[in-house]
């Protein structure tokens, strides 16, 4: 399928270090690229610092999208991207967010070839919202880039029309290609519990919510916790702040910059979190660090078939365990998620498809 150019559209931390190994690939092999963000992040913390510091290759702007809410943002999506959208042009999307399922339709409207990067990955959990946006952006993606060969069987068991390739997952060259700039991020301690919380099937209920409470109450090891507002704002809600910032052994923070992010997984005894990508990152040969997730289910299966991270309901008592007792982790070999040079593969094969179509 022949293309002038790629454009990455994003909008959240996740997919702008996601997309960003792929940026410097694709311009690398000559190919023209851009990069649209959605503003569904859009505070200094949660997307300025991340754009900044990674230093991106090529042109990037931000669509005029001003809404919180989710509806409203899907809707901004939908009516301002086409304008930015040149014919020639192939849009590539990353992960399962509002950004990625808006861009994929209006891309297939548009006629436009679309790339899926991280496809494939299946929870089979309907609660999540994420769910649903990644079978959808699947089953209409011309180019499917699965990150493992148990994601890509996803693909086809339910024989889903695109082009399925298995590529590795752009976290770990993200990882490779940042390491070394970690010894300037300001530490903040080691063998700590890092705890990150965000997910909207999680923190959305007060149940949840208090179990973590629980849990960071009655844990004597230090814990590093950086709180993402929409996490914040549920603990207000449900008058559950104080019990947590009243503890002299949780270190509360502000969201992280990408690099301190990594040196805080460097540097921790044990991550509690409910992030896919966090989950993928604590492979990366250069972290390794051990996961306990904080959900009932996980679509980065291969990460705790291989032993580096556990699967934990919301109890306090459970997490108490396995945060305590590290004896699960027992990590097989290689990370899951590919070597490090996933863009690589994937520029190799968009520019093998444009020689074919020419």
């Amino acid at each position: 399928m022949a293309f002038d150019r790629v454009v990455l559209v994003g909008g959240t931390r996740p997919e702008f270090v996601k997309l960003h190994p792929v940026a410097l690939a694709l311009c690398g092999a000559g190919v023209p690229v851009a990069l649209l963000t959605t503003n569904q992040h859009r505070s200094s913390a949660m997307r300025d610092t991340f754009l900044e510091q990674l230093a991106w290759p090529c042109a990037v702007e931000a669509l005029p999208v001003s809404a919180q809410d989710t509806l409203q943002l899907f809707a901004e999506i939908l009516t301002h991207l086409p304008r930015y959208l040149r014919p020639g042009d192939l849009v590539m999307v990353e992960g399962d967010t509002t950004s990625v399922l808006a861009a994929s339709l209006v891309a297939n409207k548009l006629r436009r070839p679309l790339a899926h990067l991280e496809a494939g990955l299946r929870s089979y959990d309907l609660r999540m919202p994420e769910e649903h946006n990644r079978r959808m952006c699947d089953h209409i993606a011309d180019y499917l880039f699965a990150p493992t060969e148990f994601d890509a069987a996803h693909l086809r068991d339910e024989k889903v029309p695109g082009n399925v390739f298995v590529v590795g997952n752009t976290v770990l060259d993200a990882v490779r290609q940042n390491v070394a700039r970690l010894d300037d991020a300001p530490k903040i301690g080691e063998g700590y519990v890092l705890v990150t919380l965000h997910r909207q099937e999680n923190v959305d209920q007060v149940g949840f919510l208090r179990e973590v409470v629980r849990f960071l109450r009655s844990t004597s090891l230090p814990c590093v916790f950086p709180v993402h507002p929409r996490t914040r704002d549920k603990l207000e809600a449900a008058a559950l702040w104080s019990s947590v910032s009243d503890l002299s052994h949780v270190r509360l923070l502000e969201p992280l910059d990408y690099l301190a992010f990594l040196a805080a997984v460097r540097d921790a005894r044990v991550i509690v979190t409910d992030s896919g990508g966090v989950q993928e990152e604590a492979t990366a040969p250069e972290l390794r660090r051990p996961v306990v997730v904080l959900r009932h289910s996980t679509e980065r299966v291969p990460a705790i078939e291989a032993r580096y991270s556990v699967l934990a309901p919301p109890n306090a008592e459970k997490l108490l365990g396995l945060v305590t007792d590290l004896s699960w982790f027992q990590p097989k070999g290689s990370s899951p998620f590919g070597d490090g040079y996933s863009a690589d593969a994937i520029a190799r094969l968009l520019t093998g498809a444009q020689r074919l179509a020419a």
